[in-house]
Formats: C-alpha cells, structure tokens, sequence
C-alpha cells in the first residue's frame, strides 16, 4: 500500500556547498553515505496524518526534500524534481510476521544496504504497520542533505509532546573549545605536558619492545628525563603562579588556560597524522550487506548516579560502556589485544549549537574528530577515567574546527586527491560513534505514543561498523549496525553491552 501522491511546483536552484558535496563523492556501494533513524509506537500510526506531517513540517520547511542532486558544469546543484510524488518518498509495508523486534531488525538492515535513486531525492520513509501492536518509522536521508545531529532535529519535529507542554532539548555543540573549571590553570597546563608525555612515551616503549628489549630500554631513559623534567618545571610554574593575586594572576590563568587548548589541539592533530590503531580489528574490505540490532534500555538515572559518583558526564558513562562491550566481544571471539591498547573511532561533533531553529538548507555542520577508546582495561573505573580524560581534551582544543577545515579541504580536492586523502583518515577508525541526546519527555508521533528511538551515520572507506547512543524520555538505547561482512553477529555486541552495564550497575 502506498499513501496517495501529491506534487509540488519546482523552484529555484541552488549550488550544493562543498561540505554537502562530499558526501555524494563518498558514497560507495559497500558503504552508502545514508543516515538511518529508527522510532516505534505503542500503537498504530494513521498513514495520512502522518503523509500530512511531512508534507507540513518537512516539504514545506525544507526544499532539500523536493530537490535532487545534478550535475551543472563542473559543480553539483539541489535542482527541484518536476516529478516529485510523496507517495513514491513515504511508503506504508506491512511488518513480515511475527512482526517482531527481530523482524525490524531484519528490515532496516536490509535498508541500509538499499541505495537510492539519484534521478529524485535522496530520502525515504517506510511506515510499517503491526510492528508489536503499534508501528515502526524508518527513516533514511543522504548525509549531503543535512548531518546526523541536524537530521535527528528534523525527526523530531514530527513529533508533538505527549502531555502537551514542549521541553528544550539538551544543548550540544559549538566550536569552542570548553574547559574544565580548575583551580589552578598552570598546573592543568603541566599535567597535560606529562600526559601527552606519558602516551608517547607508552607508545615508543611499545614499538622498541616489539623489536627487542635492549631497544625497549634504550628508548625508555630519555622519555623518563623528559617527563622528570617537565614535571619539575610545571611544579616550578605551579609554585610561582600560587603566589600571585589580582591582574597579574588572572593573565597567567589565561595564558595558561589557552596554551592548554593549543597543546590538546596539537595532541589531537598528531593523533590523526599518526599510525593507526584500526588495523587488526575487523580487517578486510566491507560489503554491500548490512546488519542492524539494538538492545532494551538503560535507565538515564542509573547511569547519571554512576557518572555523578565518579565525576564524569553520562557521555563518558555511555562511552565507557561501548569500550567495556567490545572488550568483552572480543576476548569471547579470542581477538583481544594483549594488554591496554586503543582503538580510534571517529566521533561526529556540532558545530552549531542545538535548538529548536533549523536554517531552511539544513546542511552539513560539523566535524568527526578522532576519538581513541581504551581496551584492555582491567576495571570499568579504569576505563572510565580514561574515557573522561580523552573526552575532555577533545573538548578543551580546537580538533573540531581543525577537521572542519580538512574535511572541506577534502571537498574542494581534486577527486583522485579527496578520496584517497578521505579513505586515509577514515582508516584511522574502526567505525562512527555517536551520542545523541533525544527528547527528554514522552512524545507522540500522529498521536500514537513513541517507545523508542535509534538511529546510525554512515560509515565510510573500510569502516565495518556504527554504534549509537540515543537518549529519549529518561531511557538510552545502543544500537549497532556493521557489516555482515566482516561483523556478522550485531546481537553479540548487544549482549556484551547488556553485560557490561549489569556488572557495573550491580
């Protein structure tokens, strides 16, 4: 069954910025450049009031829905399609008994394999019906029309407020940098010194021990010099700073402070020029077939006390978890690393903050900055701390902006030269990570109430898998989709997730 077609006049053409363009350049068979949402109800949703809804808050809003992609020239412009029909854009399926969870599962993965026509545009959305007494959305949009974060706002302007009274979405995003408020900046600055000391060193002692233990020796004298050495001097510096007051301590602070964010910025962009730490992990090239899973909820309560208890965020909480679960995959597949490693993940960042106001483009931006997640951490307390320790010098630096600027360097790149510089970064990574925060009070799509929400970004190059973390009305899922390739068993990293949270919330 297909909702009833309507049609809509064209209208102007426009150029399709650079940051828009690179996702249409990046799209591969084996890895399509398609955000996937996914929300159900408790009971049914009523086709026309929800072909209504789109045709009101998304047609109407945002003219990237009625427009395709086409080549003018040497550029690409968002062209209205003539022979737009809703009907062929929201389509109504009934769910294959038992209609289930893994029926759903079964048809999103199936989806996400599913390219789509580039003679209209690049979205669609399914409503399958008897999806557990209520019914299912699918929702697949090309990442040239908006990023993942300006996309979930998108959804959720289809939704009302169950009780009637609308609540403000959480804030995220923004390009500065934000920093931990501290007592003394000077002696954040030398404790930032040794730790990038103390990686690098960590690292080299590694490599040489790999070669041979003489080597390892050799290289581990002048890395203890330097890191005595550094922690000498910041003492020093911490000490005299203490002993100022008024203007003149308000100046070092700020120096102090930004020298910090120029060190964890020049930190990260080492990181992503450095050697990769995906390789040995899910190795090989993807296919075309894709896997899709998530697993029950996880109280937001439970893991805000956990976050409060140990001073971190509930987003360290949840990453902490994602690197627990995949600890616990791979020592049950006997692929785990011998002792602590890393594994690089890209994590998509805002750029603009979120709010209830959408520029009528919608459009890319934000940036993937390079995130290494701990493994072979013997606690979760550990692995927290590590977890909290990175995240916050991501957010203290300008690593958002500065992969900003590369990725639209990359679109603005001859395509020989743009893609092999995108299939470069994109292996510094086993996958896409994101963390979402949903409605926090219970909505309602066309009246029927929403139980739940998930949604994935694309992966790109030889990325084998995409996790989320989406918040909704007091509850977090994790969802997984890999590839069936190279990770054919989704369900596996469910259950280590549901494990890890259970040792941990017990």
């Amino acid at each position: 069954m297909t909702v009833p077609s309507t049609r809509k006049t064209a209208g102007p053409r426009r150029r399709v910025p650079a940051q828009d363009s690179l996702w249409l350049h990046l799209d591969r068979p084996e890895n399509l450049m398609v955000v996937t949402s996914v929300l159900w109800t408790r009971t049914p949703v009523d086709p026309a009031r929800l072909r209504s809804l789109v045709a009101d808050r998304l047609l109407a809003r945002y003219p990237v829905y009625l427009q395709r992609a086409v080549r003018r020239g040497r550029g690409l412009v968002w062209e209205t399609d003539r022979s737009f029909d809703l009907g062929e854009h929201l389509v109504v399926r009934d769910l294959p008994a038992p209609a289930d969870q893994a029926a759903l599962e079964a048809f999103v993965a199936a989806r996400r394999g599913e390219p789509f026509d580039p003679r209209h545009p690049l979205w669609t959305i399914d409503l399958l019906r008897d999806y557990r007494g209520g019914s299912a959305l699918v929702c697949r949009t090309h990442h040239a029309m908006a990023d993942g974060i300006r996309l979930t706002q998108v959804l959720f302007s289809l939704l009302d407020p169950a009780d009637g009274e609308s609540a403000p979405h959480a804030k995220v995003g923004g390009a500065a940098p934000r920093r931990e408020a501290v007592a003394q900046p000077v002696v954040r600055l030398g404790a930032a010194v040794l730790e990038a000391l103390g990686d690098a060193g960590a690292k080299a002692r590694r490599q040489a021990a790999r070669v041979h233990p003489v080597l390892e020796t050799a290289v581990s004298l002048p890395v203890l010099g330097a890191t005595a050495a550094a922690g000498a001097a910041g003492a020093a510096a911490g000490f005299l700073s203490s002993g100022l007051d008024g203007g003149p301590r308000r100046v070092v602070d700020a120096v102090a402070g930004a020298a910090t964010t120029v060190w964890h910025s020049a930190t990260g962009a080492g990181e992503l020029l450095g050697p990769s730490t995906a390789t040995g992990i899910w190795d090989g090239e993807p296919g075309v077939e894709k896997t899709a899973a998530w697993g029950d909820p996880v109280p937001l309560a439970e893991l805000a006390r956990i976050g409060h208890e140990t001073g971190t965020t509930v987003n360290d909480v949840c990453t902490a978890l994602v690197a627990g679960a995949l600890d616990r995959y791979f020592t049950a597949h006997g692929t785990a690393r011998p002792g602590p490693s890393d594994v690089g993940w890209l994590i998509p960042v805002s750029l603009s903050s979120f709010d209830d106001e959408l520029p009528a483009t919608l459009g890319n931006h934000f940036s993937l900055v390079l995130a290494r997640l701990p493994l072979g951490r013997r606690t979760f307390a550990e692995r927290l701390a590590e977890v909290h320790r990175r995240v916050a010098r991501i957010r203290d630096s300008y690593e958002p902006v500065l992969t900003f600027g590369m990725q639209y360097a990359i679109a603005r790149s001859p395509a020989p030269v743009g893609l092999a510089l995108s299939r470069f970064f994109a292996g510094k990574a086993v996958g896409v990570l994101t963390n979402v925060p949903g409605p926090r009070t219970p909505m309602t799509l066309a009246g029927a109430p929403v139980e739940g929400i998930v949604g994935w970004a694309p992966c790109s190059g030889r990325q084998a898998i995409t996790i989320c973390v989406f918040s909704y009305a007091g509850q977090v899922r994790f969802g997984f989709g890999t590839d069936r390739k190279l990770v054919p068993d989704p369900a596996a990293l469910v259950d280590a997730l549901a494990a890890e949270f259970a040792a941990v919330s017990a």
